[in-house]
Protein backbone atom coordinates (compact mmCIF):
# COMPACT_ATOMS: atom_id res chain seq x y z
CA UNK A 1 0.00 0.00 0.00
CA UNK A 2 1.36 3.36 -1.03
CA UNK A 3 1.67 6.21 1.49
CA UNK A 4 0.48 9.70 0.69
CA UNK A 5 3.05 12.51 0.60
CA UNK A 6 3.44 16.00 -0.78
CA UNK A 7 2.85 15.52 -4.50
CA UNK A 8 4.57 17.30 -7.33
CA UNK A 9 3.15 18.47 -10.63
CA UNK A 10 5.07 15.73 -12.42
CA UNK A 11 3.50 13.05 -10.24
CA UNK A 12 0.04 14.47 -10.77
CA UNK A 13 0.60 14.52 -14.51
CA UNK A 14 1.78 10.92 -14.40
CA UNK A 15 -1.39 9.83 -12.56
CA UNK A 16 -3.51 11.55 -15.12
CA UNK A 17 -1.76 9.88 -18.03
CA UNK A 18 -1.86 6.50 -16.29
CA UNK A 19 -5.63 6.70 -16.19
CA UNK A 20 -5.79 7.56 -19.88
CA UNK A 21 -3.51 4.65 -20.81
CA UNK A 22 -5.30 2.09 -18.63
CA UNK A 23 -8.66 3.03 -20.10
CA UNK A 24 -7.34 1.83 -23.43
CA UNK A 25 -6.17 -1.50 -21.99
CA UNK A 26 -7.97 -4.51 -20.51
CA UNK A 27 -10.72 -4.41 -17.92
CA UNK A 28 -8.36 -5.84 -15.30
CA UNK A 29 -7.02 -2.32 -14.91
CA UNK A 30 -10.23 -1.04 -13.31
CA UNK A 31 -8.61 -1.40 -9.91
CA UNK A 32 -5.63 0.59 -11.13
CA UNK A 33 -7.83 3.36 -12.57
CA UNK A 34 -9.92 3.46 -9.39
CA UNK A 35 -6.81 3.92 -7.29
CA UNK A 36 -5.51 6.81 -9.42
CA UNK A 37 -8.91 8.51 -9.34
CA UNK A 38 -8.87 8.23 -5.56
CA UNK A 39 -5.45 9.89 -5.54
CA UNK A 40 -6.75 12.77 -7.68
CA UNK A 41 -9.80 13.07 -5.44
CA UNK A 42 -7.78 13.10 -2.22
CA UNK A 43 -5.19 15.55 -3.59
CA UNK A 44 -7.81 18.21 -4.25
CA UNK A 45 -6.10 19.11 -7.54
CA UNK A 46 -8.76 18.94 -10.30
CA UNK A 47 -7.18 21.11 -13.01
CA UNK A 48 -9.76 23.82 -12.70
CA UNK A 49 -12.71 21.44 -12.24
CA UNK A 50 -14.96 21.53 -9.18
CA UNK A 51 -14.35 17.93 -8.12
CA UNK A 52 -13.00 14.58 -9.30
CA UNK A 53 -16.23 13.85 -11.21
CA UNK A 54 -16.02 17.01 -13.27
CA UNK A 55 -12.30 16.43 -13.73
CA UNK A 56 -12.89 12.90 -15.12
CA UNK A 57 -15.63 14.20 -17.40
CA UNK A 58 -13.40 16.94 -18.81
CA UNK A 59 -10.32 14.76 -19.19
CA UNK A 60 -11.72 11.33 -20.20
CA UNK A 61 -15.41 11.77 -20.88
CA UNK A 62 -16.33 9.57 -17.88
CA UNK A 63 -19.70 10.05 -16.23
CA UNK A 64 -20.20 10.37 -12.50
CA UNK A 65 -21.56 6.84 -12.07
CA UNK A 66 -18.58 5.39 -13.97
CA UNK A 67 -16.10 7.23 -11.77
CA UNK A 68 -17.91 6.03 -8.66
CA UNK A 69 -17.81 2.46 -9.97
CA UNK A 70 -14.05 2.61 -10.62
CA UNK A 71 -13.41 3.81 -7.09
CA UNK A 72 -15.78 1.23 -5.58
CA UNK A 73 -14.08 -1.59 -7.52
CA UNK A 74 -10.71 -0.51 -6.16
CA UNK A 75 -11.97 -0.39 -2.59
CA UNK A 76 -13.60 -3.81 -2.81
CA UNK A 77 -11.24 -5.85 -4.99
CA UNK A 78 -7.75 -4.36 -4.50
CA UNK A 79 -5.31 -5.80 -2.00
CA UNK A 80 -5.98 -4.24 1.41
CA UNK A 81 -8.75 -2.22 -0.23
CA UNK A 82 -6.48 0.65 -1.28
CA UNK A 83 -3.75 -0.34 -3.72
CA UNK A 84 -2.91 -0.71 -7.39
CA UNK A 85 -3.07 -4.52 -7.28
CA UNK A 86 -6.09 -6.73 -7.75
CA UNK A 87 -6.65 -9.49 -5.19
CA UNK A 88 -5.41 -12.85 -6.46
CA UNK A 89 -8.86 -14.47 -6.28
CA UNK A 90 -10.28 -11.93 -8.74
CA UNK A 91 -7.56 -12.05 -11.39
CA UNK A 92 -9.00 -12.88 -14.78
CA UNK A 93 -12.39 -11.36 -13.96
CA UNK A 94 -13.89 -8.98 -16.50
CA UNK A 95 -14.76 -5.41 -15.54
CA UNK A 96 -18.45 -6.04 -16.15
CA UNK A 97 -18.34 -9.00 -13.76
CA UNK A 98 -16.57 -6.98 -11.07
CA UNK A 99 -19.12 -4.19 -11.53
CA UNK A 100 -22.03 -6.63 -11.23
CA UNK A 101 -20.55 -8.09 -8.04
CA UNK A 102 -20.24 -4.74 -6.26
CA UNK A 103 -23.58 -5.09 -4.47
CA UNK A 104 -23.00 -8.73 -3.46
CA UNK A 105 -21.94 -9.41 0.14
CA UNK A 106 -18.43 -10.78 0.56
CA UNK A 107 -19.78 -14.24 1.45
CA UNK A 108 -21.56 -14.48 -1.93
CA UNK A 109 -18.58 -13.12 -3.86
CA UNK A 110 -16.89 -16.39 -2.88
CA UNK A 111 -19.45 -18.19 -5.07
CA UNK A 112 -18.29 -16.39 -8.20
CA UNK A 113 -15.38 -17.58 -10.36
CA UNK A 114 -13.91 -16.16 -13.55
CA UNK A 115 -16.07 -18.67 -15.48
CA UNK A 116 -19.30 -17.47 -13.86
CA UNK A 117 -21.36 -15.36 -16.25
CA UNK A 118 -22.83 -11.93 -15.60
CA UNK A 119 -26.23 -13.54 -16.17
CA UNK A 120 -25.62 -16.00 -13.31
CA UNK A 121 -24.61 -13.14 -10.99
CA UNK A 122 -27.80 -11.25 -11.81
CA UNK A 123 -29.89 -14.36 -11.17
CA UNK A 124 -28.22 -14.73 -7.76
CA UNK A 125 -29.03 -11.10 -6.93
CA UNK A 126 -32.66 -11.63 -7.98
CA UNK A 127 -32.74 -14.80 -5.87
CA UNK A 128 -31.63 -12.79 -2.81
CA UNK A 129 -34.41 -10.25 -3.40
CA UNK A 130 -37.29 -12.72 -3.56
CA UNK A 131 -39.63 -12.94 -0.55
CA UNK A 132 -39.49 -15.91 1.76
CA UNK A 133 -42.05 -18.47 0.52
CA UNK A 134 -44.94 -19.28 2.83
CA UNK A 135 -44.61 -23.01 2.15
CA UNK A 136 -41.14 -24.11 3.20
CA UNK A 137 -39.46 -27.44 2.43
CA UNK A 138 -40.98 -30.39 4.35
CA UNK A 139 -39.27 -31.18 7.64
CA UNK A 140 -36.48 -33.68 7.08
CA UNK A 141 -36.14 -32.89 3.36
CA UNK A 142 -32.76 -31.54 2.32
CA UNK A 143 -33.17 -28.20 0.49
CA UNK A 144 -31.01 -29.51 -2.37
CA UNK A 145 -33.67 -32.11 -3.23
CA UNK A 146 -35.97 -29.62 -4.98
CA UNK A 147 -33.03 -28.22 -6.97
CA UNK A 148 -31.91 -31.71 -8.04
CA UNK A 149 -35.40 -32.73 -9.17
CA UNK A 150 -35.88 -29.51 -11.12
CA UNK A 151 -32.38 -29.68 -12.65
CA UNK A 152 -32.86 -33.15 -14.15
CA UNK A 153 -36.49 -32.79 -15.25
CA UNK A 154 -35.41 -32.09 -18.86
CA UNK A 155 -32.13 -34.08 -18.79
CA UNK A 156 -33.21 -37.68 -19.30
CA UNK A 157 -30.00 -39.18 -20.70
CA UNK A 158 -27.81 -37.23 -18.28
CA UNK A 159 -29.67 -38.47 -15.20
CA UNK A 160 -29.59 -42.11 -16.26
CA UNK A 161 -25.86 -41.91 -17.03
CA UNK A 162 -24.99 -40.04 -13.81
CA UNK A 163 -26.75 -42.65 -11.65
CA UNK A 164 -25.12 -45.52 -13.50
CA UNK A 165 -21.65 -44.00 -13.16
CA UNK A 166 -22.13 -43.22 -9.48
CA UNK A 167 -23.46 -46.72 -8.79
CA UNK A 168 -20.23 -48.16 -10.20
CA UNK A 169 -18.17 -45.77 -8.02
CA UNK A 170 -17.08 -43.56 -10.93
CA UNK A 171 -17.64 -40.38 -8.92
CA UNK A 172 -15.44 -38.05 -10.97
CA UNK A 173 -16.97 -39.23 -14.26
CA UNK A 174 -20.46 -38.78 -12.81
CA UNK A 175 -19.61 -35.23 -11.71
CA UNK A 176 -18.21 -34.37 -15.13
CA UNK A 177 -21.30 -35.84 -16.78
CA UNK A 178 -23.58 -33.69 -14.63
CA UNK A 179 -21.44 -30.57 -15.01
CA UNK A 180 -19.62 -30.92 -18.36
CA UNK A 181 -18.60 -27.25 -18.66
CA UNK A 182 -16.99 -27.14 -15.22
CA UNK A 183 -19.30 -24.36 -14.08
CA UNK A 184 -23.06 -24.38 -13.67
CA UNK A 185 -25.86 -22.89 -11.61
CA UNK A 186 -29.46 -23.78 -10.88
CA UNK A 187 -32.01 -22.47 -8.42
CA UNK A 188 -35.34 -23.74 -7.16
CA UNK A 189 -37.37 -22.63 -4.18
CA UNK A 190 -35.13 -21.49 -1.33
CA UNK A 191 -31.88 -22.93 -2.73
CA UNK A 192 -29.36 -21.64 -5.31
CA UNK A 193 -26.81 -24.21 -6.47
CA UNK A 194 -23.32 -23.52 -7.85
CA UNK A 195 -21.42 -26.41 -9.47
CA UNK A 196 -17.66 -26.23 -10.07
CA UNK A 197 -14.85 -28.48 -11.26
CA UNK A 198 -14.53 -31.85 -9.51
CA UNK A 199 -11.72 -30.68 -7.21
CA UNK A 200 -13.72 -27.68 -5.98
CA UNK A 201 -17.07 -29.45 -5.49
CA UNK A 202 -20.34 -27.56 -5.17
CA UNK A 203 -21.71 -24.72 -3.08
CA UNK A 204 -25.27 -23.70 -2.37
CA UNK A 205 -26.95 -20.66 -0.89
CA UNK A 206 -30.20 -20.84 1.09
CA UNK A 207 -32.57 -17.91 1.04
CA UNK A 208 -32.71 -17.64 4.83
CA UNK A 209 -28.99 -18.20 5.41
CA UNK A 210 -26.43 -15.48 4.56
CA UNK A 211 -23.51 -17.94 4.50
CA UNK A 212 -23.19 -20.34 1.54
CA UNK A 213 -22.49 -24.01 2.26
CA UNK A 214 -19.90 -26.18 0.55
CA UNK A 215 -19.94 -29.88 -0.32
CA UNK A 216 -17.69 -32.20 -2.28
CA UNK A 217 -18.99 -34.01 -5.35
CA UNK A 218 -19.10 -37.41 -3.64
CA UNK A 219 -21.50 -36.19 -0.96
CA UNK A 220 -23.59 -34.24 -3.47
CA UNK A 221 -23.94 -37.20 -5.83
CA UNK A 222 -24.98 -39.34 -2.86
CA UNK A 223 -27.89 -36.93 -2.34
CA UNK A 224 -28.71 -37.19 -6.05
CA UNK A 225 -28.86 -40.97 -5.74
CA UNK A 226 -31.10 -40.70 -2.66
CA UNK A 227 -33.70 -38.76 -4.65
CA UNK A 228 -34.02 -41.51 -7.26
CA UNK A 229 -33.03 -44.47 -5.06
CA UNK A 230 -36.43 -46.16 -5.07
CA UNK A 231 -36.65 -46.27 -8.88
CA UNK A 232 -32.99 -47.29 -9.21
CA UNK A 233 -33.27 -50.08 -6.63
CA UNK A 234 -36.17 -51.56 -8.56
CA UNK A 235 -33.74 -52.16 -11.40
CA UNK A 236 -35.31 -49.61 -13.71
CA UNK A 237 -33.19 -49.22 -16.82
CA UNK A 238 -34.70 -45.78 -17.50
CA UNK A 239 -34.86 -44.17 -14.05
CA UNK A 240 -35.82 -40.78 -15.49
CA UNK A 241 -38.99 -42.12 -17.09
CA UNK A 242 -39.93 -44.13 -14.00
CA UNK A 243 -39.57 -41.04 -11.81
CA UNK A 244 -40.76 -38.09 -13.88
CA UNK A 245 -43.39 -39.65 -16.14
CA UNK A 246 -45.09 -41.39 -13.21
CA UNK A 247 -45.08 -38.13 -11.26
CA UNK A 248 -46.58 -36.30 -14.23
CA UNK A 249 -49.37 -38.88 -14.55
CA UNK A 250 -50.16 -38.66 -10.82
CA UNK A 251 -50.11 -34.87 -10.91
CA UNK A 252 -52.43 -34.79 -13.93
CA UNK A 253 -54.87 -37.22 -12.28
CA UNK A 254 -54.90 -35.15 -9.10
CA UNK A 255 -55.47 -31.99 -11.11
CA UNK A 256 -58.34 -33.58 -13.05
CA UNK A 257 -59.94 -34.80 -9.82
CA UNK A 258 -59.64 -31.34 -8.30
CA UNK A 259 -61.22 -29.72 -11.39
CA UNK A 260 -63.99 -32.30 -11.86
CA UNK A 261 -67.27 -30.74 -10.63
CA UNK A 262 -69.37 -32.77 -8.21
CA UNK A 263 -72.56 -34.07 -9.79
CA UNK A 264 -75.67 -33.06 -7.77
CA UNK A 265 -78.01 -35.85 -6.73
CA UNK A 266 -81.18 -36.03 -8.87
CA UNK A 267 -84.23 -34.45 -7.25
CA UNK A 268 -87.58 -36.13 -7.57
CA UNK A 269 -90.20 -34.11 -9.42
CA UNK A 270 -92.79 -34.88 -6.76
CA UNK A 271 -91.19 -34.74 -3.32
CA UNK A 272 -94.17 -36.52 -1.76
CA UNK A 273 -93.57 -39.50 -4.02
CA UNK A 274 -89.88 -40.01 -3.12
CA UNK A 275 -90.59 -43.03 -0.92
CA UNK A 276 -92.69 -44.80 -3.54
CA UNK A 277 -90.89 -47.78 -5.13
CA UNK A 278 -90.42 -47.73 -8.93
CA UNK A 279 -92.94 -49.63 -10.98
CA UNK A 280 -91.76 -53.15 -11.82
CA UNK A 281 -93.25 -52.93 -15.33
CA UNK A 282 -90.46 -50.47 -16.26
CA UNK A 283 -87.80 -53.15 -15.82
CA UNK A 284 -88.59 -54.82 -19.18
CA UNK A 285 -89.24 -53.65 -22.67
CA UNK A 286 -91.21 -56.80 -23.65
CA UNK A 287 -94.90 -56.35 -24.58
CA UNK A 288 -97.40 -57.44 -21.96
CA UNK A 289 -98.92 -60.09 -24.22
CA UNK A 290 -95.55 -61.81 -24.64
CA UNK A 291 -95.08 -61.96 -20.88
CA UNK A 292 -98.52 -63.54 -20.38
CA UNK A 293 -97.84 -66.15 -23.08
CA UNK A 294 -94.48 -67.02 -21.55
CA UNK A 295 -96.08 -67.49 -18.15
CA UNK A 296 -98.76 -69.75 -19.63
CA UNK A 297 -96.17 -72.01 -21.30
CA UNK A 298 -94.25 -72.18 -18.05
CA UNK A 299 -97.34 -73.36 -16.14
CA UNK A 300 -98.15 -76.02 -18.74
CA UNK A 301 -94.66 -77.50 -18.44
CA UNK A 302 -94.60 -77.59 -14.66
CA UNK A 303 -95.79 -81.22 -14.24
CA UNK A 304 -92.83 -82.51 -12.22
CA UNK A 305 -93.15 -83.08 -8.45
CA UNK A 306 -92.41 -80.20 -6.11
CA UNK A 307 -89.31 -81.93 -4.68
CA UNK A 308 -87.76 -82.18 -8.17
CA UNK A 309 -88.31 -78.46 -8.73
CA UNK A 310 -86.44 -77.65 -5.54
CA UNK A 311 -83.54 -80.06 -6.16
CA UNK A 312 -82.87 -78.97 -9.78
CA UNK A 313 -82.10 -75.28 -8.96
CA UNK A 314 -80.09 -76.37 -5.93
CA UNK A 315 -78.01 -78.71 -8.08
CA UNK A 316 -77.45 -76.06 -10.74
CA UNK A 317 -76.59 -73.52 -8.11
CA UNK A 318 -74.11 -75.96 -6.53
CA UNK A 319 -72.41 -76.54 -9.90
CA UNK A 320 -72.19 -72.82 -10.62
CA UNK A 321 -70.78 -72.15 -7.14
CA UNK A 322 -68.16 -74.90 -7.53
CA UNK A 323 -67.10 -73.54 -10.93
CA UNK A 324 -66.90 -69.97 -9.63
CA UNK A 325 -64.85 -71.09 -6.64
CA UNK A 326 -62.49 -72.99 -8.94
CA UNK A 327 -61.96 -69.95 -11.19
CA UNK A 328 -61.51 -67.64 -8.19
CA UNK A 329 -59.03 -70.04 -6.59
CA UNK A 330 -56.98 -70.24 -9.80
CA UNK A 331 -56.90 -66.45 -10.16
CA UNK A 332 -56.07 -66.05 -6.46
CA UNK A 333 -53.17 -68.48 -6.76
CA UNK A 334 -51.85 -66.50 -9.74
CA UNK A 335 -52.21 -63.19 -7.90
CA UNK A 336 -50.65 -64.64 -4.76
CA UNK A 337 -47.64 -65.78 -6.78
CA UNK A 338 -47.09 -62.34 -8.29
CA UNK A 339 -47.78 -60.69 -4.95
CA UNK A 340 -45.30 -62.99 -3.23
CA UNK A 341 -42.59 -61.96 -5.72
CA UNK A 342 -43.29 -58.26 -5.05
CA UNK A 343 -43.10 -58.79 -1.30
CA UNK A 344 -39.85 -60.74 -1.66
CA UNK A 345 -38.27 -57.91 -3.69
CA UNK A 346 -39.54 -55.31 -1.22
CA UNK A 347 -38.10 -57.27 1.74
CA UNK A 348 -34.72 -57.32 0.02
CA UNK A 349 -34.88 -53.56 -0.49
CA UNK A 350 -35.80 -53.06 3.14
CA UNK A 351 -32.84 -55.17 4.26
CA UNK A 352 -30.46 -53.08 2.13
CA UNK A 353 -31.93 -49.87 3.53
CA UNK A 354 -31.53 -51.14 7.09
CA UNK A 355 -27.85 -51.83 6.46
CA UNK A 356 -27.41 -48.33 5.00
CA UNK A 357 -29.27 -46.86 7.96
CA UNK A 358 -26.95 -48.56 10.44
CA UNK A 359 -23.92 -47.28 8.52
CA UNK A 360 -25.34 -43.74 8.41
CA UNK A 361 -25.95 -43.81 12.18
CA UNK A 362 -22.40 -45.03 12.82
CA UNK A 363 -21.06 -42.18 10.65
CA UNK A 364 -23.47 -39.70 12.30
CA UNK A 365 -24.83 -38.76 8.88
CA UNK A 366 -28.20 -37.76 10.29
CA UNK A 367 -29.70 -36.28 7.12
CA UNK A 368 -29.03 -39.50 5.22
CA UNK A 369 -30.35 -41.56 8.14
CA UNK A 370 -33.54 -39.51 8.25
CA UNK A 371 -34.12 -39.99 4.52
CA UNK A 372 -33.54 -43.75 4.76
CA UNK A 373 -35.88 -43.98 7.74
CA UNK A 374 -38.58 -42.22 5.72
CA UNK A 375 -38.21 -44.72 2.85
CA UNK A 376 -38.37 -47.61 5.33
CA UNK A 377 -41.63 -46.17 6.63
CA UNK A 378 -43.06 -46.22 3.12
CA UNK A 379 -41.87 -49.83 2.67
CA UNK A 380 -43.52 -50.93 5.92
CA UNK A 381 -46.76 -49.18 4.97
CA UNK A 382 -46.72 -50.99 1.61
CA UNK A 383 -46.17 -54.36 3.31
CA UNK A 384 -49.09 -53.72 5.67
CA UNK A 385 -51.42 -52.78 2.82
CA UNK A 386 -50.38 -55.55 0.46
Amino acid sequence: MEEYHQITLDEWTQWKEDIRNKLAETAQNFVYIGYRLKQIRDSGMFGGAADVFEFAQNEYGLGKSTVSRFIAINEKYSKEGNSLELKDEYKGFSSSKLSEMLTLPDSECELITEKTTVKDIRELKNFDKQPMPEAMEPIGEHPLKAVIIDYFKDKKDMLNEVLELYYHHNVKEAAECMNPSGIGTHSKGICFLFMYEFEKGIKYKLLMDPEPKAMDWADFLEKVMLVYEYEFDRGAYDVWSQYYENKDVIAEEQQEEAQEPQQPEPIAENENAVSEPPAEEEKTDEPVNNIVEADSEKLENEEAPINTEEEEPQKAESQETTCAKSVATSQQEKDDGEHSDDRFIRRGQMQERLEKLQKAINLQNWEYALDLNKHLGWDIEWMLNN
